[in-house]
């Protein structure tokens, strides 16, 4: 004879622990923030648009003075 109201209640109950767990790292991901931009190490030469590191004094690709 299969026990019905065994596996009904074994099926509530994982149903149950599965919701909790789910609320539960929700929340935690809720609660921890995301990780801020790092700062950029490049900017554009105003004069061909190549990228170059921000304490460049002349662009290595014009060599144009910036």
């Amino acid at each position: 004879m299969v026990a019905y109201g065994q596996f009904l209640n074994t099926v509530i109950n994982f149903l149950i622990v599965a919701f909790v767990i789910f609320l539960v790292v929700r929340v935690a991901n809720k609660l921890h923030k995301p990780a801020a931009a790092p700062a950029p190490t490049t900017k554009d030469c105003p004069y061909c648009c190549s990228a170059i590191p921000i304490p460049a004094k002349r662009c290595a690709h014009c060599t144009s003075q910036l």
